[in-house]
């Protein structure tokens, strides 16, 4: 049996079918033909930057401590301390033999400033060269430089104590001592530069302290190359194009060999499906044929118009008994002085007009109940299609 659908919508769905076919047709052509090309930036040179500071704290002769020095992590009295002996230490190492220049140096750095709200506003400060900016050089992975200086607190502590009586502004202080590295590698005429400045951060007016380091640890980086890679054809999509592309010829081949128009008399039986379906607990059957001589008609335009009127008069809708149900064409609503008439084919316009043929049949999902000539209150009629 042939699936009955309206002219219209026939050409449209054809039309789409064709469209989404060539489409994906298209694009497995393309798909199939076309080099997919990816970039990708793959290491060719890695590296690691290591900066670091270790110290000992030598000590004045004193009544606390019999030793002469404390190591790291200890607090330290001011008054015990004789110098700081500080070594910096840094490394540059890679995986390849590279180029390699730079320079280095060693300042203290004495500092005024103000705390507010947890963060610090520097006042004044000074800066020290304790050891002068030296360059180096080397082809090769790897390079160190491992310097050790000594760091008197009390000349930097009278020094801090002279601005403060200068300029009569009283303020914390503190001592930063920091190597500055600057070094620039280059590999494959693609340089690298890179800064680091490993320090330990000392407090100048105070009675005892902590040293704090700064800056220190591991510092990686690489150098990069774009590569451009032909990806493989993914067969999952190859094979999802074309089973797109059956299902939609399955489909086309369908419309066009599987489908008819309907006829005049598919959408009467729509129509009058319709009627029996919605309206079907309120119809009553009459066996004979209706006979109403003194009563004048009036003729209504639809069903919906017909209940409206038996709802009115509080009358039953009557139609006379058929068998067949293309002969069940007229309904009635019995008043006194008048009889209310509808023609179901006068009126679905469709059934006067050939034309009807190009419009959709109703799209109702319902399963349409099939008309019984035993059942004299609702009528069900057979499934046109």
């Amino acid at each position: 049996m042939k699936l009955k659908i309206s002219r219209t919508l026939k050409l449209f769905l054809t039309i789409v079918n064709a469209v989404l076919i060539v489409a994906a047709a298209v694009y497995l052509y393309l798909y199939y033909t076309t080099p997919h090309i990816i970039e990708v930036k793959e290491p060719i040179y890695n590296y690691v930057n290591v900066g670091d500071v270790h110290y000992q704290v030598l000590l004045l002769p004193n009544v606390l401590y019999e030793e002469n020095s404390l190591s790291e992590g200890n607090i330290y009295i001011t008054e015990f301390v004789d110098y700081i002996k500080a070594s910096f230490e840094y490394s540059f190492d890679g995986d390849k033999t590279v180029d390699i220049k730079g320079d280095y140096e060693i300042v203290a750095v004495v500092e005024g400033y103000t705390s507010e709200r947890d963060s610090a506003k520097t006042i004044w400060k000074k800066v020290f060269s304790i050891y002068p900016k030296t360059s180096f050089e080397a082809q090769d992975k790897s390079i160190s430089i491992n310097r050790e200086i000594p760091i008197k607190l009390g000349e930097y502590k009278d020094f801090a104590q002279k601005v403060s009586e200068t300029s009569k502004v009283n303020t914390s202080v503190k001592l930063t001592v920091q190597m500055n590295v600057n070094i620039r590698a280059v590999f494959d005429n693609k340089p690298v530069e890179e800064k680091i400045s490993p320090a330990i951060e000392i407090p100048l007016n105070t009675n005892y302290f902590t040293i704090a380091k700064i800056n220190t640890g591991n510092q990686t980086g690489k150098i990069e190359e774009t590569r451009k890679i032909q990806l493989p054809i993914d067969n999952n999509v190859v094979i999802l194009c074309i089973f797109v592309i059956v299902v939609l010829v399955i489909s086309l081949l369908y419309l066009i060999f599987f489908t008819t128009e309907p006829t005049i008399e598919d959408l009467y039986l729509k129509k009058f499906n319709k009627v029996f379906k919605n309206y079907g607990s309120r119809l009553v059957a009459l066996n004979n044929e209706t006979v109403a001589t003194n009563q004048q008609y009036c003729k209504v335009r639809s069903i919906d118009d017909l209940v409206r009127v038996a709802d009115e008069l509080g009358k039953p809708l009557l139609y006379e008994y058929n068998p067949n149900p293309f002969d069940i064409t007229t309904f009635y609503v019995f008043d006194d002085a008048w009889v209310y008439v509808l023609d179901l084919k006068n009126s679905v316009p469709e059934l006067t007009d050939h034309k009807a043929k190009d419009q959709s049949i109703d799209s109702e999902e319902e399963e349409e109940k099939p008309y019984s000539p035993s059942n004299t209150l609702a009528v069900k009629l057979d499934e046109a299609e």
